[in-house]
């Protein structure tokens, strides 16, 4: 672990187990796609992968595998393995941030370290570092966790907020939380924020601020319905087109 941190992997959350089911607690780099990322458990390095997405939903994957996706069942297996006989589990991770170049080329960090570091310290989970091509399975994009339309109501569509329906409300993350909103065929997301305190069922309010209301009232019209794909608890994707 200490020679991960010494280039410069940071703690970026740990695993826990919610009711007998694995749990991110991801403290920092969610949102950082092209990332370098490892399991540690007590300061011993057991897994390193890579992955082009966003890290939290990589990870989520983990927490939620596919059938047919073998790496993240077995990682999920182990990862609760470990936290069931009291040990910890920690992720680390270290973003490409963008500033190694050869000439005019970009060197990918993440591609470029992973091969060594696994040959270097032989992680338990990895095996030889070609026997699991992680970025196989996790350029398959997960399913939805949830789809629904809502209709654009006179205050949403002045402020830049809506209410989740009640039906839907385990999908999202925490409150206070950041979720990534993304618009129609905007590239890149709003910033906006999670908020479980507005409503008395608990159901979350997603508060995209100015940004949201911009695109609602360029994209779209009162009482219109707008469709909503939660992508993972701290990402959505919206559709003015409606269902």
């Amino acid at each position: 672990m200490n020679r991960l941190l010494e280039i410069g992997f940071q703690i970026a959350g740990r695993w826990t187990l919610v009711e007998g089911r694995l749990s991110l607690e991801l403290l920092r780099h969610g949102s950082q796609r092209n990332v370098l990322y490892a399991f540690v458990s007590d300061g011993d390095v057991k897994y390193v992968g890579k992955t082009t997405q966003k890290l939290a939903a990589r990870l989520y994957q983990y927490g939620n595998p596919g059938q047919t996706q073998k790496t993240n069942v077995r990682n999920n297996r182990l990862i609760c393995e470990l936290l069931q006989a009291g040990a910890t589990v920690e992720v680390l991770a270290l973003p490409d941030n963008g500033l190694m170049h050869y000439g005019q080329f970009h060197i990918n960090l993440a591609a470029g370290l992973e091969d060594s570091i696994i040959t270097l310290l032989n992680p338990e989970w990895n095996g030889k570092p070609t026997a699991l091509p992680d970025e196989v399975e996790s350029s398959t994009p997960a399913p939805p966790l949830a789809e629904f339309t809502f209709i654009l109501q006179k205050t949403y569509f002045r402020t830049g907020f809506f209410n989740v329906p009640v039906d839907h409300a385990e999908a999202f993350g925490k409150d206070g939380e950041q979720i990534d909103i993304f618009c129609g065929d905007v590239n890149g997301p709003l910033i906006g924020t999670i908020n479980r305190r507005a409503n008395m069922t608990g159901s979350p309010r997603i508060m995209g601020g100015t940004g949201l209301r911009d695109w609602f009232q360029s994209q779209a019209e009162m009482m219109q319905d707008i469709r909503v794909t939660v992508q993972t608890p701290n990402e959505i994707h919206m559709d003015a087109r409606g269902s």
